[in-house]
């Protein structure tokens, strides 16, 4: 899923049928901010289990959520959502960058205008409004209302979960940290998720609408999101800022005691895998040496072996049948720093 949201910038083409694309320029001049944001992930978690984009959820938590949500409120909000998309304008998705509580946000929901809401509905689609909002737009304080009901239930049996996710949060800071800090960070924005890649100084974002735009002189912040491992919630369109959604690092481990214990700063930057490849390439090996350090299979090592690679980490050469891989400067430098 991807919600972007006040689209009022100036779109240039897209080089990529599938992706927006985010050009970032020379990383040495971007702004890199983290944002703690419940919301994004709460939002993201309500389109799924009210039957919107699948994004990698739990069944456990999207159970828990379905539970929650007043019969009333959830009939009137479903129609809003399909596998494919999810019609909820900008208005409607407090996703709380700013840091407001969450409660503020809700606030704000609650109090929108009717002619607020049917703006909102414009923007999002331009003309007739789409058949599961003319019903919605003919009673809109009532929808409104319920649509609120759904959020505060929601985030009412979210919330734990939320709280549990305090390390892995504070981690994933720490992570973005040591890759400002160590100029790694095109190796980061590398490694946000399968649904983000970064190369040529932008960024490409899987998106059913693609367009393009440029972060100029604004910060890019990134949004470790609670939700499932697919999510993929941004807005490159604001004024100030554009913010990226993506999975924090260590999902599928939540509320387990493996959580609590802390890696050292390589694997916080390039994942725990990852990591273990670079350290043992102190000397040239084979991809298939390269597996059966891992562990894994020989389709697993080239995979990340690749991604080092992008990275400018790694370089591979075909000796005869087989493939060696070796540390470049920049990787024997990144181990040597956080090691």
């Amino acid at each position: 899923m991807t919600v972007q949201s006040g689209q009022e910038g100036v779109a240039l083409q897209t080089h990529s049928p599938r992706h927006t694309e985010l050009f970032l320029g020379g990383l040495d001049r971007v702004r890199i901010a983290v944002a703690p944001a419940p919301m994004a992930s709460l939002v993201s978690l309500v389109v799924d289990a009210l039957g919107g984009p699948r994004q990698g959820i739990a069944p456990d938590w999207i159970r828990t959520v379905r539970r929650s949500l007043p019969a009333d409120a959830a009939q009137a909000v479903t129609p809003m959502f399909d596998r494919t998309r999810a019609l909820l304008p900008a208005c409607l998705t407090p996703l709380g960058i700013d840091g407001s509580p969450v409660q503020d946000q809700l606030t704000r929901v609650a109090d929108l205008s009717p002619d607020d809401l049917s703006q909102g509905v414009e923007e999002l689609t331009p003309g007739e409004p789409p058949l599961p909002w003319r019903g919605a737009l003919r009673r809109p304080r009532q929808w409104t209302s319920l649509y609120v009901k759904v959020l505060t239930a929601a985030w009412k049996a979210y919330a734990p979960i939320w709280q549990q996710s305090t390390a892995l949060r504070t981690r994933e800071a720490e992570r973005i940290g040591a890759a400002v800090v160590t100029g790694g960070l095109d190796v980061l924005l590398s490694n946000l998720s399968t649904r983000v890649r970064y190369a040529d100084e932008t960024l490409y974002l899987s998106d059913r609408h693609p367009y393009r735009v440029e972060l100029a002189d604004r910060p890019l912040v990134l949004v470790p999101l609670v939700s499932g491992s697919a999510a993929s919630v941004f807005n490159l369109d604001e004024p100030d800022r554009a913010w990226l959604g993506y999975p924090v690092p260590g999902l599928e481990r939540l509320g387990t005691r493996s959580v609590a214990s802390a890696p050292d700063s390589l694997s916080l930057l390039l994942g725990p895998i990852r990591a273990a490849i670079l350290r043992a390439l102190d000397r040239p090996n084979s991809m298939g040496g390269v597996a059966e350090h891992l562990d894994a299979g020989p389709s697993t090592a080239t995979y990340h072996c690749t991604q080092l690679a992008s990275a400018g980490l790694v370089v591979r050469q075909r000796v005869g049948r087989e493939v060696r891989i070796q540390r470049t400067p920049r990787g024997d430098a990144l181990v040597d720093l956080l090691s």
